[in-house]
């Protein structure tokens, strides 16, 4: 009898470690679940801080949403696109508002049609989740270049050439498009069709540092604001560094910018980003004074009247040599900075497809760009930088 008294209870006791560790296993199980629940909604509740970008907002709402404003540049107070955001696996006590688009958080794939978002999500290391782009042959970046080649990233179109069959079929989380002045039909039918189209408008912003803020908009559908954030405060730290240089400088050379093309020479307005950059590098632009935010639309001859005797010219995006810029208008060679080889071009990081890296990673270098730019315009306060996005042409 003490045997088999022995024997179960024995037995028993072995039954009884076995559920204390399947119990002990279970309630290790939830709290890593738990815990990362919570880490997850600590990353989409960080309330973003903006310094610079102007174009949009973002602001927690007490109902467990956030909200997600971008506003019309071309309509000043008017709001272009408006969207919920939402954590995925939350449960919400309140009807989602009807005054914009629902997006579940963070998304896990998105078509990326336009060059800088792609530079953004390389930037925000979710290049992984670019599931379409508009022209595979304009992406710089090789890896991606060859998903695209082998049919990984889809190609998709853009504007007038956007092919809605297809975007609806690989049905990304979201569809990224650059805004230009209205919503067309054919991004009216993708939410119509239930996909959420977000509008990046960065290129209306007035300085490089709020272009490169759009990171954080882009950050928001990936639930990475802190870490964008982060990122974003080393890029201004550098681009305040280089500015402090220029401190004992009052005015540089003169500057020209653009180019004529079919017979309009689109001038970077006064409260572009490009001339924000310009008054960053301490150049003297005689169109500081312009209240444009986007670009002047000149003559020919109002351009040579006012600049032909420019120091410096930041020419066209795809040239090379001062052939090719002689060979597309003949009076261009009669401008000063043409006459002494001081024209530049932002084509250094161009490749034989014709992607330029400018339009890719540009956006989030407006340090290293500033840089280039100190470079040419006071070559003696930067004698180790080597010219990065710009080069001057032979």
């Amino acid at each position: 009898m003490n045997l088999v008294r022995s024997f179960y209870l024995g037995i028993g006791f072995l039954i009884l470690i076995g559920f204390s560790s399947c119990q002990s296993g279970k309630s290790a199980k939830t709290n890593e679940s738990v815990s990362q629940e919570s880490f997850n909604d600590s990353l989409f509740y960080h309330q973003t801080k903006l310094k610079y970008a102007k174009g949009f907002q973002v602001k927690l709402l007490d109902n467990g949403l956030k909200e997600l404003i971008v506003w019309d540049p071309w309509n000043p107070g008017k709001i272009f696109q408006k969207y919920y955001l939402k954590n995925k696996g939350s449960l919400l006590k309140t009807e989602i508002p009807k005054d914009g688009l629902l997006v579940d958080v963070p998304i896990k794939s998105i078509a990326a049609l336009s060059s800088t978002q792609i530079g953004i999500l390389k930037f925000l290391g979710v290049e992984d989740k670019i599931a379409a782009i508009s022209l595979k042959d304009r992406i710089y970046d090789e890896q991606l270049n060859k998903k695209a080649q082998d049919g990984i990233i889809q190609t998709v179109g853009h504007a007038e050439t956007l092919n809605f069959e297809k975007i609806v079929e690989l049905d990304p989380d979201l569809v990224m498009v650059a805004g230009f002045m209205k919503i067309t039909e054919r991004e009216t039918k993708l939410m119509q069709a239930g996909l959420p189209v977000a509008y990046n408008i960065e290129w209306m912003e007035s300085s490089p540092l709020a272009r490169a803020e759009w990171a954080k908009f882009i950050a928001a559908f990936f639930n990475k604001e802190a870490e964008a954030e982060k990122l974003f405060n080393k890029i201004e730290q550098r681009y305040n560094d280089s500015q402090n240089l220029l401190t004992n400088i009052n005015i540089g050379p003169t500057v020209l910018c653009g180019y004529n093309f079919k017979g309009t020479w689109y001038m970077p307005g006064g409260q572009s980003y490009i001339a924000q950059l310009l008054r960053d590098a301490k150049a003297d632009y005689c169109w500081f004074s312009d209240k444009s935010s986007g670009s002047i639309p000149l003559s020919f001859e109002v351009v040579f009247d006012k600049q032909s005797d420019a120091d410096i010219w930041f020419g066209p995006g795809q040239c090379r040599t001062m052939k090719e810029l002689i060979d597309l208008d003949q009076r261009y060679a009669l401008f000063k900075a043409s006459k002494n080889k001081e024209v530049y071009c932002y084509t250094k990081r161009m490749n034989d497809r014709g992607a330029n890296d400018w339009y890719e990673s540009g956006i989030m270098k407006p340090d290293v760009v500033l840089k280039d730019v100190i470079k040419i315009l006071h070559p003696e306060l930067l004698q180790d930088h080597e010219l990065y996005f710009y080069q001057k042409l032979k």
